[in-house]
């Protein structure tokens, strides 16, 4: 054989597993690059669908405390003396005692601050 002939044989061989190996690496760069866009789209659509929870939660939140606050003053309203009154009176037809109406159940002498006894 010839050594010019062995020489280009040599360098055509290298050239195609260079070619190979270049493929290869080009190759895994692009599975490297597919796989963190594909990772960074999951976490994108994640973050949406976390917000969009939120959101509902929040908006739960404020009827919530909205009803409360209706609720608060409903029994401010339910609690007042003058309705209560209003109520016992005419509903109930309570009346407050006429004075002959008191009676004492046991009157405790006045005179003796030891041991008074009922009259």
């Amino acid at each position: 054989m010839n050594p010019q002939v062995a020489d280009t044989k040599a360098v055509v061989e290298s050239s195609g597993a260079r070619r190979r190996l270049s493929f290869g690496l080009i190759g895994l760069i692009v599975l490297g690059v597919t796989l963190i866009a594909t990772a960074h789209v999951a976490v994108h659509a994640k973050r949406i669908e976390v917000a969009i929870a939120l959101g509902k939660e929040e908006r739960a939140f404020r009827e919530l405390t909205l009803q409360r606050r209706h609720l608060e003053i409903e029994i401010g309203m339910l609690k007042d003396p003058a309705r209560i009154i209003a109520i016992a009176r005419d509903q109930l037809g309570m009346r407050p005692p006429a004075p002959v109406d008191i009676h004492g159940v046991g009157v405790v002498d006045q005179g003796s601050h030891t041991g008074g006894k009922p009259r």
